[in-house]
C-alpha cells in the first residue's frame, strides 16, 4: 500500500513537471517583445492592423453558420428548427465570454491571455469539423463562442497603449476589422459552400485562427497586468458597481443598446424585405450585404477628420444626424425603391461605426485600471440591445411589414440622440450642461477623466471605493 502511494505521488509529480514545462512553453516569450518599463511602449501601426486582423478573424466565428444552417440540418439529419439552435448558442457563448471571461483581462498578462483562448478555440473548432454529432456540434459551438470573445480584449488593450493623437483612428481601425470579419464571414461561407461541403468553411476559419495566433506569439508584447493583486471576485464585483458609479459608462451603453438594436433590426428584416418586395434570390441577398463594406473602408477617414477633433459628443451628434437620415430614407423609400435600402445601409453603418467609436473614446478614462470590466459592462448592452433588435424587428415586421418596422427604428435613434442631448460633453452628473458646450478637442476634455482620477493625472493620489477594496 505504501509502495502504491509512494508511486502514485511520483507519478503526479512527474505530470505536474511535465504540465508546468508545457505551461512555460505556452508562455514563452522572446526577449525582444518582453515588457521594459522604461520604453516607449505606444502601439504601432504594424501592431495596431494585426490586432484589427486579429479582431476580424475570431469574431468571424460567430457568424458563419448564419448562411449555411439549412446546409448543417440535412448533413445532421435534423429540422432547420433544431438547426437554428447553433446561432442561437453562439451568441449565448459570446455573453458568458462577456461576463465572465473578459474581466481576467485586467489581473492577467494579456499576451498568453489572447493567445491561449485562440488556441483553445482553434481546437474547438477542429472538434466542429470532425463530429458527426449534432449534440456535439452545438455544445461545441458554444464553448468556441464562450473562447471566441478574443476581439472585447484588443479593444481596450488598443486605447490604453494608442497615442493620444492616434487613439481614434487605431480604434476605429479595430471597429472596421470586427465589421470586415462579420461580413466577410457570412459572404464567404455562403459562396464556397455554393461549391464545396460546409465543412471546408470550417477548415478556413481553423486555418486562419492559427495564422493570426502565430503573428501573434510573433510579434504581441507581453503587456502588463493592469490591476496586480485584483481576486477575479473583485473584478467581477467591479462590473456590477460601474454602471452605477459612472453616469458617462452608463449613458455611452445605454446609446449603444439603442444604436445596436437599429442595426440588427435592419439587417434582420432586410432579408425579408428584399424577397417579399423585390424578389432578390439568395445570391443577390448575399451581393447586397457587400455595401455594409464601404463604411469599413471611410470609418478610419471619419474618425481621423472628425472623431480625432472634436470632443465624443461632437462626434455623437454628427453620427446620430446621419443615422436618423439614412433611417428616414430606408423606411419611407426603401418601401418601393432598392436605392432606399441601398442609402439606408450605408449611411445605417457608417452612423452606427462612427457613434461606436466615439463611444469608446467617452469611456476610454472612466477606469484606467479596470478597462477590461468597464468594457464587459459596455459589450453586455451592446449585446441585449443586438437581441432585442432581432426579436423585435421580426415581431413586428411579420405582423406590419417594413414602415412599422422603419418607425421603431427612428423611435430608437431619436431616444439615442436625446440621451446625447440630455447630458452635455463636461457634465459630470446624471443629466445637465455644467461645464460648458464647447465641443472642440481638448486633451483633457477628450478623457474624461472623472473627478475621482484626476488626482491620478496630475500625479497626487486619489482613492476611490473600489481602488480601496483591491487593495
Amino acid at each position: 500500500m505504501g509502495e502504491d502511494g509512494a508511486k502514485s505521488r511520483g507519478e503526479d509529480g512527474f505530470r505536474s513537471k511535465k504540465l508546468g514545462r508545457v505551461a512555460e512553453k505556452l508562455l514563452w516569450t522572446p526577449k525582444r517583445l518582453q515588457w521594459d518599463p522604461e520604453a516607449s511602449n505606444e502601439l504601432g501601426w504594424g501592431l495596431c492592423f494585426l490586432y484589427a486582423a486579429t479582431t476580424g478573424v475570431t469574431v468571424a466565428n460567430l457568424y458563419y453558420c448564419y448562411p449555411i444552417l439549412h446546409l448543417l440540418a440535412d448533413d445532421f439529419g435534423v429540422t432547420g428548427e433544431r438547426a437554428a439552435l447553433v446561432p442561437t448558442l453562439l451568441q449565448c457563448g459570446y455573453a458568458c465570454g462577456l461576463l465572465f471571461l473578459i474581466p481576467i483581462g485586467d489581473i492577467s498578462r494579456r499576451r498568453p491571455l489572447i493567445i491561449g483562448l485562440i488556441l483553445v478555440t482553434s481546437l474547438l473548432f477542429l472538434g466542429l469539423i470532425i463530429t458527426k454529432d449534432f449534440t456535439a456540434f452545438i455544445v461545441l459551438s458554444f464553448l468556441a463562442a464562450i473562447t471566441g470573445c478574443t476581439p472585447q480584449l484588443m479593444f481596450p488593450l488598443t486605447v490604453q497603449y494608442s497615442a493620444l493623437r492616434h487613439r481614434a483612428t487605431m480604434t476605429s481601425v479595430l471597429m472596421s476589422g470586427l465589421v470586415f470579419g462579420i461580413a466577410c464571414a457570412r459572404i464567404m461561407a455562403g459562396i464556397i459552400s455554393q461549391y464545396v461541403a460546409w465543412r471546408i468553411v470550417y477548415w478556413i476559419a481553423f486555418g486562419l485562427q492559427l495564422g493570426v495566433g502565430l503573428l501573434l506569439v510573433l510579434f504581441m508584447p507581453d503587456y502588463p497586468v493592469s490591476r496586480a493583486g485584483t481576486s477575479y471576485a473583485q473584478c467581477l464585483w467591479t462590473m456590477v458597481q460601474l454602471p452605477f458609479q459612472h453616469p458617462l459608462l452608463t449613458q455611452q451603453s445605454i446609446i449603444a443598446f439603442l444604436i445596436q438594436s437599429i442595426f440588427t433590426c435592419f439587417w434582420t428584416t432586410l432579408t425579408f424585405e428584399l424577397t417579399d418586395v423585390f424578389g432578390f434570390s439568395a445570391l443577390k441577398i448575399g451581393l447586397f450585404s457587400l455595401i455594409a463594406l464601404a463604411p469599413v473602408f471611410l470609418n478610419p477617414l471619419v474618425a481621423r477628420l472628425v472623431t480625432a477633433r472634436l470632443h465624443p459628443t461632437g462626434t455623437l451628434l454628427i453620427a446620430h444626424v446621419i443615422s436618423v437620415i439614412g433611417v428616414c430614407i430606408g423606411t419611407f423609400v426603401g418601401n418601393f425603391s432598392i436605392g432606399g435600402l441601398i442609402v439606408r445601409a450605408f449611411l445605417g453603418d457608417l452612423g452606427m461605426n462612427t457613434v461606436v467609436v466615439a463611444n469608446r473614446m467617452a469611456i476610454a478614462n472612466v477606469h484606467p485600471k479596470a478597462q477590461n470590466a468597464v468594457n464587459s459592462v459596455y459589450m453586455v448592452f451592446t449585446f441585449c440591445g443586438q437581441m432585442s433588435g432581432t426579436a423585435a424587428g421580426n415581431k413586428l415586421y411579420a405582423q406590419g411589414g417594413w414602415i412599422p418596422t422603419g418607425i421603431l427604428m427612428i423611435a430608437f435613434v431619436g431616444a439615442s440622440l436625446f440621451l446625447v442631448i440630455v447630458r452635455g460633453p463636461h457634465e459630470i452628473g446624471w443629466v445637465g450642461w455644467s461645464g460648458g458646450w464647447d465641443l472642440r478637442d481638448d486633451a483633457e476634455r477628450q478623457n474624461n477623466v472623472e473627478p475621482e482620477f484626476a488626482g491620478e493625472r496630475s500625479g497626487n493620489s486619489t482613492d476611490t471605493c473600489d481602488e480601496k477594496g483591491d487593495r
